[in-house]
């Protein structure tokens, strides 16, 4: 049998493709929902394209400190994800600087993100909590704005609409994909070099299963 993603060729006992980590198993449409099955396949894909997403991860961590600019290597890098999670290519270093036809409109989301909560930490305790909440929020939308390069107060009308739809499913995978993005830093931060691409091929996961039309 054929890979659905690649098109590579894959043993039918296994089924699972060697090119990049597509589960037939697990992405049944019985199981695709299930969370369980989302942090399963985040880990194959990182493991059947560990040399790639690493030396990308390295990068993307070299550059990521630069100030505004680092906007586009955030979209690249995010982009690049994409793409490996929709088996339409191996992640290349040059994708961390192919994202510059992103950079205006996710400026102008991450800006009104920024002053949003610079606003909200002017209200006592309250604005705190509600900063935090708006952090979860805005993460749908960073995503579609990378993605199909839609404009920032449509991604924020999309953001609210598909939390609403599936608020448990986006909680799950921005804790769990945040929490294990960053437990590289627990040994120096070079560990983010091996788990940051696995938390975000978590939420990559949420975001395509939700992605408008």
């Amino acid at each position: 049998m054929n890979c659905p993603q690649c098109d590579e060729v894959m043993v039918e006992a296994v089924a699972i493709c060697n090119r990049c980590g597509f589960n037939a198993g697990l992405n049944a449409p019985s199981v695709q929902s299930d969370f369980g099955a989302k942090v399963a396949r985040a880990f194959e894909l990182w493991k059947a394209n560990l040399a790639d997403l690493t030396v990308l991860t390295l990068v993307f961590m070299l550059v990521a400190w630069v100030p505004v600019i680092n906007i586009a290597f955030i979209a690249g890098y995010t982009r690049s994800l994409l793409k490996v999670f929709r088996g339409q290519g191996r992640a290349q270093v040059g994708d961390i600087f192919s994202a510059w036809d992103r950079f205006a409109n996710l400026f102008v989301y991450l800006l009104l993100y920024l002053i949003a909560v610079v606003v909200l930490h002017f209200i006592p305790i309250v604005g705190s909590l509600a900063s935090i909440a708006l952090g979860f929020v805005m993460v749908p939308g960073m995503y579609l704005v990378i993605d199909k390069g839609t404009g920032a107060i449509d991604a924020y009308k999309w953001c609210l609409d598909t939390i609403q739809k599936d608020f448990a499913g986006w909680l799950l995978a921005y804790l769990v994909g945040t929490v294990i993005a960053f437990a590289g830093l627990l040994v120096l931060g070079i560990g983010m070099i091996l788990t940051l691409p696995v938390g975000q091929l978590i939420i990559v996961q949420q975001y395509d299963e939700a992605k408008p039309a």
